[in-house]
Parts: C-alpha cells; sequence; structure tokens
C-alpha cells in the first residue's frame, strides 16, 4: 500500500480527454486536482511563444504547416483539436499564446507550471531568442513556474535571467549526466520512465519528474525506487486510483 502520496503532473493538461496544451485541457487537469501543470512551447513566425508540442500542425490540426512559417495571428485562427483522435468534438480548441496561458496561471490560485522550450525552436530561432521571448511571456507567474528542456544551455541562459528553479529533460542516466546535473544545478531531472537503469532511481540534489505514466500498478512501481513526482496524461484517473489505494492511510 502506498504510504506517500505522490506529486502528480498533468502532462499537457488533462491530455488523454481533451486537446493537448489547450486552456480547456488544463482547467479540466485543475478540477482534477492538479497542481502542477506541463506545458510545451514552439516560437510562431514572428518570434511570439505559443502553446504547441510540435514543430508542425499535422498531428494537432490536420494541416501540413510549419509552426515557423506561420505569424502567431495566423496561428490563433487555426483549430488544434487533434482530428485524428478526437474528429469534430473540439471545433474551438486553440493554441494559447504563452502570455495568454501565463496570466492564467496567475489567476488560478495554488497551481505552479513547468514550461518546456522546445528544441526545434531553439534550433531554429537560437537559445536567446527563445529564453528571452518566454521569461517575458511567463513574468506575471514570476515564481509559479519552471522551465524545462532536453537543451542544457538555454536552461542555464534562463536562470541567469532569472528562472527560480530548473527542470533538464534527460533521456538516460550516466555518470556525465550527472556531472552536468549537478553544475546547473537542475531542481528537477525529467525523464521518460522506462529510460532509466533499474532499481533504486539515482540520488542527487534533483528530484526525479517521471513521465508517460498511464496506470497506478505502474506508478506504485515507480514510487517503490524512490520517484516522486509523476507526469501523466491522466490526471484524473490516475489520482483517483493512488487515492483509492491510499484511502486507509489518511486520518
Amino acid at each position: 500500500m502506498m504510504t506517500e502520496k505522490p506529486t502528480l503532473v498533468a502532462h499537457r493538461g488533462l491530455a488523454a480527454n481533451w486537446p493537448e496544451n489547450t486552456l480547456p485541457a488544463l482547467q479540466a487537469a485543475v478540477a482534477a486536482s492538479a497542481r502542477w501543470v506541463e506545458v510545451d512551447v514552439q516560437l510562431s513566425a514572428d518570434g511570439v511563444p505559443v502553446l504547441l508540442h510540435d514543430a508542425d500542425l499535422v498531428r494537432v490540426a490536420g494541416r501540413s504547416e510549419s509552426v515557423f512559417d506561420l505569424p502567431a495571428a495566423m496561428l490563433a485562427d487555426i483549430p488544434v483539436g487533434e482530428p485524428e483522435r478526437f474528429g469534430a468534438r473540439f471545433p474551438q480548441a486553440r493554441a494559447p499564446r504563452l502570455a495568454e496561458f501565463a496570466h492564467w496561471l496567475a489567476g488560478t490560485e495554488g497551481v505552479n507550471a513547468f514550461v518546456e522550450l522546445k528544441t526545434e525552436s531553439i534550433e531554429r530561432f537560437g537559445r536567446n531568442a527563445v529564453a528571452n521571448a518566454c521569461m517575458q511571456a511567463m513574468a506575471p507567474a514570476h515564481g509559479r513556474w519552471a522551465p524545462i528542456s532536453y537543451d542544457y544551455e538555454i536552461l542555464a541562459l534562463a536562470g541567469d535571467s532569472g528562472a527560480q528553479a530548473l527542470g533538464w529533460i534527460v533521456r538516460g542516466f550516466d555518470p556525465a549526466v550527472e556531472t552536468r546535473a549537478r553544475a546547473l544545478p537542475a531542481r528537477w531531472l525529467f525523464c521518460r520512465h522506462d529510460r532509466l537503469p533499474p532499481g533504486p532511481l539515482p540520488q542527487g540534489p534533483w528530484e526525479w519528474v517521471l513521465y508517460e505514466v498511464a496506470d497506478a500498478a505502474l506508478a506504485n512501481r515507480l514510487l517503490a525506487r524512490g520517484a516522486r513526482w509523476l507526469e501523466t496524461m491522466a490526471i484524473d484517473e490516475l489520482g483517483q486510483a493512488l487515492q483509492g489505494e491510499s484511502a486507509g492511510d489518511i486520518g
């Protein structure tokens, strides 16, 4: 039986049931008791940070355009209801600007966010442009969010620009990763749960955030290895399952 309640992170909002990275998906996650959400950011052609995971619109909009070829004003008119998953259920879904998300976060009590600075935008626009645009957009939610990225150097830039905590997304763990994580320093290390070596999680001055956690059985195996932060697209179902298991421990 679980004895310590984990922190659940809503991966792109309640993305199992709503189009990812949209305000309705985030609001649904909060309604399901999420206190941490994670979103992804790409830059539009005119350098505006927008909540999108991919660098093109194929998956979320069924369109072939690159995000980098469309200005933010045009992106705002394109439905991102993920037609392959949801058909025509969400015709009003739109990709919000990061600044819009920041205002939503600032006005949503008790909720914090991880904001992933995507490598495709970093490669297209450069680290300084991406870091500056995202830090500026997130200013209304200062102290309520942390930048995360696969790109180590942009995290250092964000830290120099005033980010209070950083999360480095890693593809595995070895001595080189450990050395860099300690030097950053990263408060969180993010990793897909199946990319880490078996056994207890490597210890350090960081907290592990393990993602792609879909069910309570997997969550409990990860908790037994020392995980305390789990990222999921189904925060409602996972939270309810874990709450049910721990009900006997609540006084």
